[in-house]
C-alpha cells in the first residue's frame, strides 16, 4: 500500500490556486437517524440521513494572491458559494474533492517575530464530489 504526503498539495477556487496555503483539512460527516423499534431484539439501529462537510485551510496571508486569497474575502463579505477543490497532488488533472463552500470564518494573525498566518473555514453546500472514486494509488 502505497503512503501518500502532503507537499504536493493544493486548494484551488475556480481554476484559480489559493497560494501560500501549507494545510487542508476536510471534515465530512453523516447524520444518523435512531430506527431502533420493537422487531430488533434489543438492538439499536440506524440509518443515515444528510451528509455534510466542511473545509479549513491554513497558510500565509499573501495580499498580492487577487484571484485565490481575495475570492475568499469576497466571498465571506458577500455571503455567496465558492467553489473549492483539495488536490493530494497538485500536478493530478482533477481534484481528489471538490465542491462548493460558504466562508463561515477568517482569522489573520500577525506577530512580530512571525510570518503574517490566514486560518480560513468554510461549510460545504451541496454536494461533495471525489467521495465515489478511489483514492490514489
Amino acid at each position: 500500500m502505497a503512503t501518500f504526503t502532503g507537499e504536493k498539495g493544493a486548494i484551488k477556487t475556480g481554476e484559480n490556486q489559493i497560494t501560500k496555503m501549507e494545510n487542508w483539512k476536510l471534515n465530512i460527516k453523516a447524520n444518523e437517524v435512531e430506527t431502533t423499534s420493537f422487531d430488533d431484539d434489543g438492538w439499536e439501529s440506524y440509518e443515515i440521513s444528510t451528509k455534510g462537510y466542511e473545509v479549513s485551510m491554513q497558510g500565509i496571508y499573501n495580499k498580492s494572491d487577487k484571484t485565490g486569497q481575495q475570492a475568499i474575502m469576497t466571498a465571506i463579505a458577500s455571503g455567496a458559494s465558492l467553489p473549492i477543490s483539495l488536490y493530494i497532488d497538485k500536478s493530478a488533472e482533477n481534484a481528489d474533492f471538490s465542491g462548493n463552500i460558504k466562508i463561515t470564518g477568517m482569522d489573520v494573525e500577525a506577530a512580530p517575530k512571525d510570518k503574517i498566518k490566514l486560518s480560513i473555514k468554510g461549510k460545504g453546500t451541496g454536494k461533495l464530489t471525489g467521495l465515489e472514486e478511489a483514492f490514489p494509488s
